[in-house]
C-alpha cells in the first residue's frame, strides 16, 4: 500500500528553512577587521626623527592582515553564492535528461557538508570563545587562555580551541609577542632605533624587519582577543577548504 503525500502539511511558502537562514545570516555579518597592528618596513623609519617616523607608519603603514580581510570577504561571497546556488537551481550533478541520477540520501549528505561549512564561516566572523586563566606550577605564571567554538565533522559545536596568548597580567604587547611569534616571527619588544624612535614590536621572517605598532584603543584586550580567534578560525577553515 502506497503512502500518500500530506496536503495538510505546512505550505512551503511558511516553511521555517533553517538552510536559507544560514545564508542570510552570512549576508548580514561584517567581515572582521583585523586593525590591531600597522607595520613597515624597519629600513623606511630607522633615519628619520621620532615625529616623522610616528607619522610615516600612520599614513604609509600596512594593516598587516589586511589580505586575510579581503580573503574572507571572497570566500564568504563565493560560498553564498555556491550555496544558493546548490540549493535553489536544479542540478545537473544530481538531475540530467529527466533522470535523477543520485539517491536522496546523497543529496542530503552534500547538504550537510554545505551546512557544516555555512557555520564554520560563521565562527570566523562571529567568533564565541571564554576567556580564562591557567596557572602553571612549573613557572609559577598565571597564562590567558582563549577557548573558542567550533563546528565539528558532526554538525556539532564544539570547543576545540584552547589558546595560550601569554602570561594573564602581562601588557598587551606580551599577548602579540606570543602571536607572532605562532605565526613563525622572530620578535622583539620595544626596540630602540639610533634615531631614538621605540617600536611596539620588531617582527622578522625570510630577512625582512618590520616594525610594528599597534592600533587598539586604549591598547583594549578583548578588542585583540576577538580578532585573534577570528584570524585563527580562518586558518583553521583555509587549511580544511581553500589551501
Amino acid at each position: 500500500m502506497s503512502l500518500p503525500f500530506n496536503p495538510n502539511n505546512p505550505d512551503l511558502l511558511h516553511f521555517n528553512d533553517s538552510f536559507m537562514d544560514l545564508i542570510n545570516q552570512l549576508k548580514e555579518w561584517d567581515i572582521p577587521k583585523f586593525t590591531f597592528v600597522k607595520s613597515v618596513k624597519l629600513n623606511d623609519i630607522s633615519s628619520l626623527s621620532v615625529r616623522d617616523a610616528k607619522q610615516f607608519i600612520e599614513n604609509e603603514g600596512c594593516v598587516k592582515f589586511e589580505l586575510e580581510h579581503n580573503r574572507i570577504k571572497k570566500e564568504r561571497d563565493k560560498l553564498i553564492s555556491r550555496c544558493n546556488s546548490f540549493y535553489t537551481h536544479y542540478n545537473p550533478k544530481y538531475c540530467n535528461d529527466g533522470k535523477i541520477n543520485t539517491t536522496l540520501q546523497e543529496m542530503i549528505y552534500e547538504l550537510n557538508q554545505w551546512e557544516i561549512r555555512l557555520k564554520r564561516m560563521l565562527c570566523i566572523l562571529n567568533p564565541k570563545f571564554n576567556v580564562t586563566d591557567g596557572f602553571n606550577k612549573t613557572t609559577n605564571k598565571s597564562y590567558r587562555l582563549l577557548k573558542g567554538y567550533w563546528i565539528n565533522d558532526q554538525n556539532q559545536k564544539k570547543r576545540i580551541f584552547n589558546k595560550n596568548v601569554g602570561i594573564s597580567d602581562a601588557s598587551i604587547e606580551y599577548h602579540f609577542e606570543r602571536f607572532f611569534k605562532n605565526r613563525g616571527y622572530d620578535v622583539t619588544i620595544y626596540l630602540k632605533l639610533l634615531n631614538g624612535f621605540i617600536t611596539d614590536l620588531v617582527i622578522e621572517k625570510d630577512g625582512v624587519q618590520e616594525a610594528v605598532e599597534f592600533k587598539l584603543s586604549n591598547r583594549n584586550k578583548d578588542e585583540f582577543y576577538n580578532q585573534f580567534m577570528s584570524l585563527e578560525m580562518w586558518f583553521k577553515y583555509k587549511d580544511i577548504y581553500v589551501n
